[in-house]
């Protein structure tokens, strides 16, 4: 090798850029296939597909360094996400494992599918497309109770998310007999917070509505028709607050009898909502996710 050739070895891998530079580590980090996109305007997009549950552990850190989303397969596209690169995550079908809890409950995987709970009981599935995996169902508003009070019909008990900053918990019933969640550095601050949100007129006003009108299930935090269960503010959040991990859930003998597809808000309900669900919505988010590791609502599908 000549002195000119010397001096210039290397030199085409210390000159990526950071988006290379990321996508390399991701390689590194995680065993499932991965594919780059490529990069438009400055900003990159790529998917991975995770085969273990901690997979979502060192995604999470690795987003978190280089200002990518870390996306669920399937809830948005590139174009949606606004000043930031993207990285879209599937799940493996080896996460799909459902491990029965007595008769009438089970520890279910996120990969695991809709069809595959329904065929074990879980009548709650009967309306879910069958190859509809627990973590689009959970994300997905439109296979969940629309009625204020009526996010136990999920049959969600619990739930292991991974929060935003990486930390994860466990999280399910919450009350006088079970205030375990309020041992959770960050939720000390968040659950104060959502229980304020609750008291807002707008909110309370919205309880006694034939649909709920906003986003995040706060409605799970009043108990209405069912105990507190933090685990059920999440159904419906598009993927934006949390990374779902593992979940319990409970036999249920009936579909949800309302679906958001069959109430509508009327006029002067969306009227007298119009600012108030900006604002929650906003600050649910920002409680959860403030750095935006996840998409925002209006970066979904």
């Amino acid at each position: 090798m000549n002195r000119r050739a010397f001096l210039s070895f290397g030199k085409k891998a210390v000159n990526q850029s950071p988006w290379q530079t990321f996508c390399q580590r991701v390689i590194r980090s995680v065993k499932g296939n991965f594919h780059d996109y490529g990069e438009t305007e400055g900003y990159g997009a790529a998917s991975v597909t995770v085969e273990r549950l901690a997979d979502a552990l060192h995604l999470q850190a690795l987003c978190a360094e280089y200002d990518t989303a870390m996306v669920l397969d399937g809830v948005s596209i590139r174009e949606n996400v606004i000043g930031r690169s993207c990285l879209s995550v599937r799940l493996d079908s080896s996460l799909s494992q459902v491990e029965p809890l007595g008769e009438n409950a089970c520890l279910a995987q996120p990969g695991a599918r809709a069809g595959q709970l329904l065929e074990l009981g879980y009548m709650q599935f009967a309306h879910v497309p069958a190859d509809l995996s627990l973590s689009h169902w959970l994300a997905s508003p439109d296979y969940h109770d629309a009625r204020p009070g009526f996010t136990h019909t999920s049959g969600l008990e619990r739930i292991h998310v991974m929060f935003a900053d990486g930390k994860t918990a466990v999280l399910g019933g919450f009350g006088v007999n079970d205030e375990s969640p309020l041992s959770i550095p960050g939720l000390q601050r968040i659950i104060p917070n959502l229980f304020e949100l609750l008291r807002e007129d707008d909110v309370e006003w919205s309880l006694g509505l034939g649909r709920w009108p906003f986003a995040y299930r706060l409605d799970a935090l009043k108990a209405m028709n069912a105990d507190i269960n933090l685990a059920r503010l999440f159904l419906g959040h598009k993927g934006t607050l949390v990374w779902a991990q593992e979940m319990v859930i409970r036999k249920m003998p009936a579909p949800p009898a309302v679906l958001p597809s069959q109430a509508e808000l009327s006029e002067e309900e969306r009227e007298r909502l119009v600012y108030s669900i900006t604002h929650v919505e906003g600050r649910v988010k920002g409680l959860f996710d403030p750095s935006g590791l996840f998409l925002y609502l209006d970066e979904c599908f």
